[in-house]
């Protein structure tokens, strides 16, 4: 097996898109390239990856902030942070003021260096409890929440936010505005309204609006997924940095390439195929490890352009049989490969 362990960071060097001189708070960051969180995705093994492959800035999955829920085992697997990833952020999720600050409170005294506030989650399960970014109906509440938090804590405040509830609207620019006066030292926005959800064209003006509104850092997020389009994000955003999501799933040495560093041989990207899910099975356990590592797998299958995943491989329960037929399926396109360049020359 592989460990992650194995695999040291990438180089991050010169290039057009990094900056090395971005702040969160008292925080210097090593680059302006986010990875986004997304609850399911980007958990303690996959985030250890993205650092390696030099992404300058990382938050956790998104934890609930009601404090039944603080010591169940997803929210606990959730703030584990990532060994010598700096600072160590955690987003949170609520609609209540005093319920937000007093989660902020435990995050802090537990070690988070930075607390994320979601005002960006589309997804039906947290807009119906008016929360994420059904909040952005509601600025005045956005306000008071980040105020709460921000006076809770001595940590930076940062939020993540859409464009608005629907892609006529500007109500993401006047939630980043408000949410900058009540203490936000960073913001996040998605090139698409609430409405949207993932679908459709992106629009990265209103991002545009919101850099030109507030004085602290602006990242920009959404439908970036190689050197050119984080080109044209930045451009058409004038952001100060990327948070890349869903295109690092299954391609993790993506922010290697936005980076300016060497991208991993077909090889060497088996090998950190390979290392991820061994690491997911020792983070979670075989059985739940087995499970969640599946829809990396079929990330993985996408990006390297092999079959989706069988019905045999979606049904293996046992982390031994799990790696032995990723090791094959790897070997095969491994002397495909091989055979391809000797037919080519």
């Amino acid at each position: 097996m592989f460990p992650v362990s194995t695999f040291s960071e990438y180089d991050v060097r010169p290039c057009r898109y990094i900056q090395h001189c971005m702040h969160i708070g008292p925080f210097k960051l090593r680059n302006n390239i986010a990875l986004a969180p997304m609850a399911g995705l980007t958990d303690v093994p996959f985030r250890s990856l993205a650092w390696r492959f030099g992404v300058g800035y990382m938050v956790s999955e998104m934890v609930a902030s009601q404090p039944q829920l603080w010591d169940t085992g997803k929210s606990s697997l959730r703030r584990v942070p990532v060994p010598g990833a700096f600072p160590v952020a955690v987003q949170i999720a609520g609609t209540e003021p005093q319920v937000m600050a007093d989660a902020a409170r435990r995050h802090v005294d537990s070690g988070v260096q930075v607390i994320d506030i979601n005002f960006g989650c589309p997804a039906k399960k947290v807009c119906k409890k008016s929360a994420g970014s059904a909040l952005l109906a509601d600025s005045a509440q956005i306000g008071r929440i980040v105020e709460a938090v921000a006076r809770a804590v001595d940590v930076p405040v940062t939020v993540k936010t859409r464009t608005g509830l629907t892609p006529n609207d500007d109500l993401g620019v006047v939630a980043g505005v408000i949410a900058a006066a009540a203490g936000a030292q960073l913001i996040v926005m998605h090139g698409r309204s609430k409405g949207c959800k993932f679908v459709g064209q992106i629009d990265y003006r209103n991002v545009r609006r919101l850099k030109q509104a507030v004085s602290i850092p602006v990242l920009v997020n959404g439908d970036i997924t190689d050197v050119a389009s984080a080109a044209i994000a930045l451009e058409q955003s004038q952001a100060d940095g990327l948070m890349i999501g869903r295109a690092a799933i299954g391609r993790p040495w993506l922010f290697a390439e936005l980076a300016g560093s060497d991208v991993p041989s077909l090889r060497e990207k088996w090998q950190v195929v390979l290392a991820h899910i061994c690491a997911m099975h020792e983070f979670y356990g075989e059985e739940a490890g087995v499970r969640i590592a599946r829809k990396h797998i079929a990330a993985y299958f996408a990006e390297l352009g092999v079959a989706k995943p069988t019905r045999t491989m979606q049904t293996i329960a046992k982390a031994d049989e799990q790696i032995s037929m990723l090791r094959q399926i790897a070997d095969r396109q491994l002397i495909d490969d091989a055979q391809n360049l000797v037919d080519a020359a």
